[in-house]
């Protein structure tokens, strides 16, 4: 009788310790959601705010993170809104422009051959938004959504095969310095997000 009682007592023991473990994966995969959503919304009003990009530039930057949230979450997992705001403000200081003597292109400044690499390795993303052309000024100057997301797919690309603590130096073709101007700007707007946030 009393091996019956401890029997089922450590059965309940067990499920209640479950249900407690599900309960803390819900509440993690809710607040990581969250943040990434909070992100987002301060990405677009970060840009809004300190920027004189056209609306219709911001919504597509805002659709590519969308996109993403909804389709291809894994993504989300490795690379944040915030990473690409201090990309773009380090790169270009978000102007649409050409760099390297017309060899980068755009607010992320992406050189042809890493497009080529990654449409090549992640052709959904590219179908997914209708973007099969060349990577020629002509066809990604109109495109901000195609060059957002080739340069979070450059990141994520980099973060998952060579990890983390490389990611930024490797994105500019291996340079410190630009590791530290990106590591910098993201310390300012992880503090400039914390404020937004408790509005």
């Amino acid at each position: 009788m009393e091996k019956s009682l401890s029997n089922r007592s450590m059965k309940y023991l067990f499920i209640l310790l479950l249900i407690l473990i599900i309960c803390i994966i819900i509440v993690f995969l809710v607040s990581k959601s969250s943040n990434y959503k909070k992100q987002i919304i301060f990405f677009e009003e970060y840009l809004k705010n300190n920027y004189t990009l056209d609306d219709a530039t911001i919504k597509e930057f805002v659709k590519v993170f969308e996109l993403l949230y909804d389709e291809f979450l894994y993504v989300t997992e490795y690379v944040y809104p915030i990473e690409l705001l201090a990309i773009g403000i380090v790169e270009t200081n978000f102007e649409n422009v050409k760099g390297d003597g017309g060899e980068s292109l755009g607010y992320f400044q992406i050189q042809a051959p890493t497009y080529w690499y990654l449409k090549h390795n992640y052709p959904e993303f590219y179908q997914r938004i209708n973007f099969l052309e060349p990577w020629y000024w002509d066809n990604i100057k109109e495109r901000p959504d195609v060059q957002l997301l080739t340069s979070i797919l450059y990141l994520y690309d980099i973060k998952s095969r060579f990890g983390e603590e490389d990611a930024y130096s490797i994105y500019n073709g291996g340079s410190e310095t630009y590791k530290d101007k990106i590591l910098l700007r993201l310390n300012i707007l992880e503090n400039e997000l914390k404020t937004f946030n408790r509005r």
